[in-house]
């Protein structure tokens, strides 16, 4: 699957997963900013400048804590490495994923990997990183009240410049995000679970491939079936309260759950029953996996927080 064709000698084409998060409730905001205020108005020149500014810092804080959180869980140690000899450890070491590239678009981020292996040999790496930080970025995201929907696959992509890619691959991942997600949550694609599946299916036959389906069965632990069927990234779970320890704590699970009965209630009280609905599933969410996070006291906290703006 992870293999490359090249066209030309300058478009490329192969196999990416590509993630796709929206940042909602932007678009209503700028929408709102109608006009330029008079030159007579400085103060009101001065102040637009700067709502124009948090906003857009949103979404640029957002992609900076996901591109720590990134390094931090695709670097984060897996394996005990106690009872391997010097060179299983050197070859382990050595493992790695793709480097993650960005686009952005407004107040939407892409996030794409390529999946070969001629010189990364695991890839299953840097989806793992992509996940770890999905679900970091989503709830200290939604807590500093920016709430994210999003959706993740594989597919086939084109190259089309080094921070662009093109094809099915981003076509899938806008779908999810788009059509599918609804409300904040991210949404992951069948191929996406399929390509786990496959690494979780195959026979070990070297560190690299032990290292895959290890890597794959975690990946897959984070996921979970929501209520309509689809796979989606399981932010508030068992496995990622565990992963998450010294991140994220009870404090921050809190806040987000706070902004979520806040939307709930303006939704409510202005008759918007589209959204209503929709937050009363995030709700509903939430609510189911509260009890987790109870015992999640505050360590020593890094990287999660995401500016109020």
């Amino acid at each position: 699957m992870a293999k490359r064709k090249k066209k030309n000698n300058s478009l490329t084409i192969g196999y990416y997963v590509v993630a796709f998060f929206d940042l909602l409730g932007q678009q209503e905001y700028l929408r709102n900013l109608r006009s330029l205020p008079e030159e007579k108005n400085p103060q009101g020149l001065e102040k637009l400048k700067e709502d124009l500014k948090n906003t857009y810092g949103v979404v640029t804080n957002m992609r900076k804590f996901f591109s720590d959180s990134f390094e931090a869980f695709s670097h984060r140690p897996t394996k005990d490495l106690s009872k391997f000899t010097a060179q299983q450890k050197r070859e382990y070491s050595a493992l790695t994923n793709n480097p993650i590239k960005y686009q952005t678009f407004s107040d939407s981020i892409l996030i794409f990997m390529p999946l070969k292996t001629d010189t990364a040999k695991l890839p299953i790496r840097g989806i793992y990183g992509i996940l770890g930080a999905a679900a970091t970025t989503f709830i200290c995201s939604l807590a500093a009240g920016h709430p994210i929907r999003g959706g993740i696959d594989v597919g086939i992509g084109m190259d089309i410049t080094k921070t662009e890619i093109y094809g099915p691959a981003l076509s899938r991942a806008y779908s999810l995000e788009s059509k599918i997600a609804n409300y904040p949550r991210i949404v992951v694609g069948k191929e996406l679970v399929n390509y786990i599946h496959q690494l979780i299916n195959q026979t070990p036959h070297d560190i690299a491939s032990n290292a895959s389906k290890e890597l794959a069965n975690l990946c897959l632990d984070y996921l979970a079936v929501d209520d309509d069927g689809y796979p989606i990234v399981d932010y508030l779970g068992e496995h990622y309260k565990q992963l998450l320890r010294g991140v994220i704590d009870s404090t921050i699970v809190k806040k987000a759950y706070d902004q979520v009965i806040k939307s709930c209630g303006i939704f409510q009280s202005s008759n918007n029953s589209k959204l209503a609905f929709r937050y009363t599933l995030l709700r509903n969410y939430f609510e189911n996996r509260l009890h987790l996070w109870e015992n999640q006291e505050p360590e020593n906290i890094k990287n999660a927080k995401i500016t109020d703006t």
